[in-house]
């Protein structure tokens, strides 16, 4: 009969160790991490534009002048030009002219271009 108890005991403690061994660390806690990356929002498109000038001059001597100016830039690039004609009574004129590219995004190709002509009077 001793057998039979110490065999119950020692079933009824396996089991019961088992249950404990089964059952939730109160102390215990769960901490959930989440991380989100965002991305810089890509800058807006570049519009066209463009905007032009025109002036001219005559002085109290008779010498005229005519300048003219005008820029442009779209998303591929810009174009600045510039251009100055002089003209006397006696029929000599000068001509200076200037006109600037640049490739974009990053300006990395600039083209200058500049002139000057003379033409003789009477």
């Amino acid at each position: 009969m001793k057998a039979y108890l110490l065999t119950g005991a020692m079933a009824l403690a396996i089991t019961a160790g088992a249950a404990y061994a089964q059952a939730p660390d109160v102390s215990s806690s769960v901490t959930t991490q989440s991380t989100t990356t965002t991305e810089p929002a890509p800058p807006p498109p570049v519009s066209s534009y463009s905007v032009s000038k025109d002036q001219k001059t005559i002085d109290a001597d008779g010498t005229q002048t005519e300048k003219s100016s005008s820029y442009s830039a779209n998303p591929t690039g810009s174009n600045a030009s510039s251009s100055e004609v002089t003209s006397t009574p006696d029929g000599s004129q000068v001509t200076r002219s200037q006109n600037v590219q640049t490739q974009a995004p990053d300006a990395s190709s600039t083209t200058t271009t500049s002139s000057t002509t003379t033409s003789g009077g009477q």
